[in-house]
C-alpha cells in the first residue's frame, strides 16, 4: 500500500491526450508512398501513421503476396492508432479471411519448398496467435465506440465459426510438421550427408535450440476477457458468466455481480508495442564444413538461421486509472503479448533449424564437386609457380563463390505483425450512475510517461460499460 500512496503523491511529468470514444474520419487504405524504412520509422514516432499506412500499401501494391498479411497486420493496426475504430474492425476482418483462404491453400509441397529453398519463400499466413488477437482488435474497435451490438455479433462468430476454425488450422500445422520432418528423413538429404562424408567433411551444426515454457498457444486471456465485456454489455450475463467461467476470466465475479443500485465500469488500457523475434544467425560466425583436401584441410562455410526471442526492455511496466470521483486503481494484467511470441517461436524454432541444417548439407554437397575439381587443379600446377598461383585463385574463388551463396540465401523466418500491443490491462470499478471522467497514466516505476483522458463515460444502474485506451510508447 505505500507504494500506491507513494504513486498518488509524488510529482509527475506527463504528456496528456484526451480520447474519445466518438467515431472519427475514416483512413484511406488507397495512397501509396515509396516506403523507406528510416522515414517509416520516423513517421511512426510522431503518430503520422497515414504515411505508414501508405508505406505499407505501396509495398502490397507490389503484388508480394507471401509478404501481404504480414503488412496487413501493421496497416490495420495503425488504422486502429488513428482511432477509425469502425474501419479498423472491417480491416481487422479482411486480414482475417486472407489468413484462412491462405491458411486453407497451404500444401505440403509449400513445406518442401521452404525445406529446398528458404523459408522465406513461403507465404506468410499468420500466427495462431495473430488471429486470436484480430479477433480481440476487432472486440477492441466495437467495445471503443459503444458499438455493443457488433461486439454481441463478434461473439456470436466466435461460437459459431472461430473455434471451429483455429481447431482445423491447429491440424492442418501438425500434419504439415510431419510432411516437413519426414522431408528430412528422405533419401536427398541421405544422398547429401553421404556425398560430403565421403569427401571426408566434418562438420558440426550444434544442437537443435533448448525450448523452455509453452510450445502452443492454446488462448487468449485478452479475448476471453473482451468477449465476456461483450456479452455483459449487452446485459447478456448468462453467457457471460458461462463464457468466463469455461476460460477462467479472473474478475468475472466483480463484472458480472454489478451492485444493486450501481453500475460496472471496466477501463481497457493497451500499452507498449509487442516484442520481435530475431535471427539466431543474424551477426554469428559462419559455421566451417572441412573437407580434406590433397593433405589440405579446406573449408566451406554454411551458416544455420532459426528464430529466437529475446524480450525487449519496454518503456510502460505499470498503469494506473483515476476516475472524476477520486476513485483509482492501478491496472491488473490481462495478457502480456511477448509471451504469445515466445510461445510461437517454441513452435516453430526446432523444425526451422532442422530445415536449416537441412538446406546447408544439400546446398553445400553440391559445392563439393566444384571445390574438389578446383582443388584438381592445385594438384596438377604442383611445380609450376605461374599456374600454382592461378590455381590457387581459382580454388579460393571456387570456394568463396559456395560459401557466400549460401550464407546469403540462409534467413529465418521472423515475419510477424510488429504493431499489436505489448500488454493488455484493466481496472474495474461499481460506481453510483453518472456521467464521468477516466485519467488513465501508463509509467515507468513511479513516472507517468503518457496520460490519456476519456470523458463523458457514462455509468447506468445495472449495466456494464467499457472505456478502451491505448498508449503505443
Amino acid at each position: 500500500m505505500p507504494q500506491l500512496l507513494l504513486l498518488i503523491t509524488k510529482p509527475l511529468k506527463k504528456t496528456e491526450k484526451t480520447e474519445t470514444q466518438e467515431k472519427k474520419k475514416p483512413v484511406s487504405k488507397n495512397k501509396k508512398k515509396k516506403f523507406d524504412q528510416e522515414a517509416y520509422n520516423s513517421a511512426f514516432e510522431s503518430g503520422d501513421y497515414e504515411t505508414c499506412i501508405s508505406m505499407l500499401n505501396e509495398k502490397n501494391a507490389k503484388k508480394e503476396l507471401k509478404n501481404t498479411v504480414r503488412n496487413e497486420l501493421d496497416i490495420d493496426m495503425l488504422i486502429y492508432l488513428s482511432k477509425d475504430y469502425t474501419g479498423a474492425g472491417k480491416a481487422f476482418l479482411d486480414t482475417y479471411y486472407q489468413m484462412q483462404q491462405l491458411s486453407a491453400n497451404m500444401t505440403v509441397g509449400d513445406i518442401m519448398k521452404a525445406s529446398l529453398v528458404s523459408e522465406n519463400s513461403v507465404t506468410y499466413s499468420g500466427a495462431e496467435y495473430e488471429r486470436y488477437l484480430v479477433w480481440s482488435m476487432r472486440l477492441s474497435s466495437a467495445l471503443n465506440t459503444n458499438q455493443n451490438d457488433v461486439a454481441y455479433g463478434i461473439m456470436k462468430d466466435y461460437v459459431g465459426t472461430f473455434m471451429d476454425e483455429i481447431q482445423a488450422l491447429r491440424q492442418k500445422n501438425k500434419e504439415l510438421a510431419e510432411a516437413s520432418a519426414k522431408k528430412l528423413d528422405s533419401d536427398e538429404f541421405a544422398d547429401a550427408k553421404s556425398s560430403l562424408a565421403e569427401a571426408g567433411a566434418n562438420f558440426n551444426f550444434g544442437e537443435k535450440p533448448k525450448i523452455t515454457g509453452k510450445t502452443s498457444y492454446e488462448n487468449s486471456p485478452f479475448f476471453n476477457y473482451l468477449g465476456t465485456l461483450a456479452y455483459a454489455v449487452n446485459n447478456d450475463f448468462d453467457h457471460a458468466y458461462e463464457f468466463a467461467s469455461t476460460y477462467r476470466v479472473n474478475n468475472v465475479k466483480d463484472v458480472i455481480n454489478v451492485p444493486e443500485g450501481k453500475g460496472r465500469l471496466e477501463v481497457v488500457a493497451l500499452s507498449g508495442i509487442i516484442g520481435k523475434r530475431s535471427d539466431a544467425g543474424e551477426g554469428v560466425e559462419p559455421i566451417g564444413i572441412h573437407i580434406p583436401i590433397n593433405g589440405n584441410l579446406f573449408s566451406i562455410y554454411g551458416k544455420v538461421a532459426y528464430p529466437v526471442f529475446n524480450p525487449p526492455e519496454h518503456l510502460i511496466n505499470n498503469v494506473r486509472v483515476t476516475l472524476s470521483d477520486g476513485s483509482w486503481a492501478s491496472a491488473l494484467l490481462i495478457e502480456d503479448f511477448d509471451e504469445a511470441v515466445k510461445i510461437d517461436v517454441n513452435q516453430k524454432a526446432p523444425g526451422a533449424f532442422s530445415r536449416s541444417v537441412f538446406r546447408n548439407i544439400v546446398k553445400n554437397s553440391v559445392s563439393v564437386g566444384s571445390v574438389i575439381a578446383a582443388s584438381e587443379s592445385l594438384k596438377h600446377a604442383d611445380g609450376n609457380p605461374i599456374a600454382l598461383a592461378a590455381a590457387r585463385i581459382s580454388f579460393n574463388v571456387a570456394v568463396d563463390i559456395a560459401a557466400k551463396a549460401v550464407i546469403k540465401a540462409e534467413k529465418a523466418d521472423i515475419r510477424q505483425g510488429e504493431l499489436f500491443p505489448h500488454k493488455a490491462s484493466a481496472a474495474g470499478f461499481s460506481l453510483a450512475p453518472g456521467s464521468y471522467t477516466v485519467q488513465i497514466d501508463y509509467c515507468h516505476d513511479n513516472t507517468v510517461i503518457e496520460s490519456k483522458t476519456i470523458e463523458n463515460v457514462l455509468v447506468k444502474a445495472g449495466k456494464v460499460s467499457v472505456a478502451v485506451s491505448q498508449c503505443e510508447k
